[in-house]
């Protein structure tokens, strides 16, 4: 683990008075951490922080230890009050759903973070409430994750049971889970309509729970490296980590801005958030491009559903036999393009995308011929690039070959990233292109595309898979509506060559539902 990064996610540098029994390690790349030694053998030493973190590393990494030398540990900064509201849209663009969040500092520096959403997808209603809270050195306390999916009752019913109860919906599934951090170990119950269940698992050092480590990691623009938290949503540990301090430059609505994005990657994908100068969120994933929330108000955001609409994230060549994922609105989909091609451009850099398939060569041509017909392509489209490198590369699951090519355009150095990969029985070009000085910043963009690329027209409108997770494999493959899942899905959310599929964030069964709108279709994206 990064020992700098989880100082900066379990501390917000603030000066603080000296505290003089406090020990400081120097590290060899400049990084200075303060604490109190607890171990010092054989090569190691370990640094207990203020809040309570252990830090453990070779010597081989430390410049100097100066024990007693003062200098405080940071005290925690409390975090601003925050309230932000959202409209949810899907892989159409449609609106399915909203999204409220909430984040209330206490008196006594403590803190509780709150998020609410619901989704409409056919006739079924998800409702999810989650809630943390956290002391005021930032250890978490506590976390209540409630999980609640209706549907309308039959008109006889609900008739019959309008004049005494006013209720008009049934409740199909509801679970609730509260956990509460008692020293070394995390209690946890689960309340469903089979009963309650309570269980205890060990709580490691540095643990925390997936929405106050995303709000720290937001709220301080730093990062963290590879840290267990319990994820009420499928009730177990994993492993999460949070990249907050990437800056962006983007094109909204016409309008240039620069942006922090903070990325949190798990087992089941990756997400990432944009906040703005003024923290505020400008778009946030919640299931990739596929399920995103875009910031409304709390007048207007349930009116939203049903009545709004923004670009789609997935793009398909005119035959429908191959397609691309939008990475996000910084990229926009390019029309008119002819068929077997599918181009996207970012208007911030002059970047560019494109995959398009190779129709002219013989059947049964190599991938190494095939190289070679797409080097001597390139070299006429782009005469001021050349040919660098070549390498293995994956596009999806698929195994290719890619030409790395540079060169002088305008004045500015450029980069270009070509894959070649076979497809029924031909061959994809994927064309990455953009200035050196913004490749950085845009590749996160070129991997998600690569690894998220749709090769068969099945994925384009994939089988329909449902909110909760099916205990019996027959159930499992029946086609189900989606429901959005709390930041990051709890199982994994990735395509497969034949249909993509949706998040499931619950475990326990229901029927399967008969088709109709609001489809979550989920890109390869973990």
């Amino acid at each position: 683990m990064n020992p700098v990064a989880l100082l900066l996610f379990v501390l917000c540098q603030d000066p603080a008075p000296t505290t003089p029994d406090l020990d400081v390690l120097e590290l060899k790349n400049g990084d200075v951490l303060r604490g109190r030694i607890t171990a010092e053998v054989d090569g190691y030493v370990e640094l207990q922080l203020e809040a309570g973190a252990v830090v453990g590393m070779s010597t081989a990494q430390v410049a100097a230890i100066r024990r007693g030398a003062g200098g405080a540990v940071a005290a925690a900064a409390a975090l601003p009050q925050r309230s932000e509201w959202f409209v949810l849209h899907d892989a159409t663009g449609s609106a399915v759903g909203w999204l409220s969040t909430a984040v209330r500092p206490h008196q006594d520096g403590s803190c509780t973070i709150s998020e609410e959403y619901e989704f409409q997808s056919g006739r079924r209603r998800y409702q999810v409430t989650s809630l943390v809270t956290a002391a005021a050195n930032r250890a978490p306390q506590s976390c209540y994750f409630r999980e609640r999916i209706t549907e309308p009752m039959l008109a006889s019913l609900a008739a019959a049971l309008d004049a005494t109860s006013g209720q008009q919906e049934r409740i199909v599934d509801e679970r609730i889970v509260e956990a509460r951090v008692s020293g070394e170990r995390l209690q946890v119950q689960r309340l469903d309509r089979t009963g309650r269940r309570e269980r205890d698992l060990a709580w490691p050092t540095g643990a925390s729970f997936p929405l106050l480590a995303r709000t720290f990691a937001r709220q301080s623009g730093t990062g963290l490296d590879a840290v267990l938290m319990f994820d009420p949503a499928c009730e177990d540990l994993v492993e999460r980590s949070y990249d907050g301090g990437r800056r962006r430059q983007v094109v909204l609505d016409g309008v240039s801005m620069q942006v922090t994005e903070v990325a949190e990657t798990g087992p089941s994908g990756r997400n990432s958030e944009w906040v703005d100068a003024t923290q505020r969120t400008v778009r946030r994933e919640i299931a990739g491009p596929a399920l995103v929330a875009v910031p409304s108000n709390a007048a207007s955001m349930k009116a939203a559903v049903g009545a709004v609409t923004i670009p789609g994230a997935l793009v398909a060549a005119a035959d429908g036999a191959f397609g691309l994922w939008v990475p996000n609105p910084a990229w926009t989909a390019l029309a008119n393009e002819a068929p077997g091609q599918i181009a996207l451009a970012c208007q911030a850099h002059g970047a560019s995308v494109a995959l398009a398939r190779l129709d002219h060569l013989e059947p049964g041509c190599t991938l190494d011929a095939a190289i070679g017909a797409v080097g001597n392509w390139f070299a006429l489209l782009h005469p001021e690039l050349r040919v660098a490198s070549r390498s293995e590369t994956m596009l999806r699951d698929r195994a290719g070959i890619r030409l790395l090519a540079t060169g002088r355009r305008g004045g500015d150095n450029w980069r270009a990233e070509v894959d070649v990969v076979p497809h029924r029985g031909g061959f994809l070009v994927l064309v990455c292109t953009a200035p050196q000085t913004a490749w950085d910043e845009l590749a996160g963009d070129f991997t998600f595309l690569r690894r998220s690329v749709e090769f068969e027209p099945q994925a384009l409108a994939p089988t329909l898979q449902g909110p909760l997770a099916e205990q019996s494999a027959p159930r499992r493959s029946r086609p189900q509506h989606p429901g959005p899942q709390d930041v990051v899905p709890t199982s994994t959310a990735t395509s497969t060559s034949t249909a993509a599929r949706t998040p499931v964030p619950a475990r326990s069964p229901v029927a399967p539902l008969e088709p109709g709108r609001g489809v979550v279709r989920i890109p390869n994206d973990g």
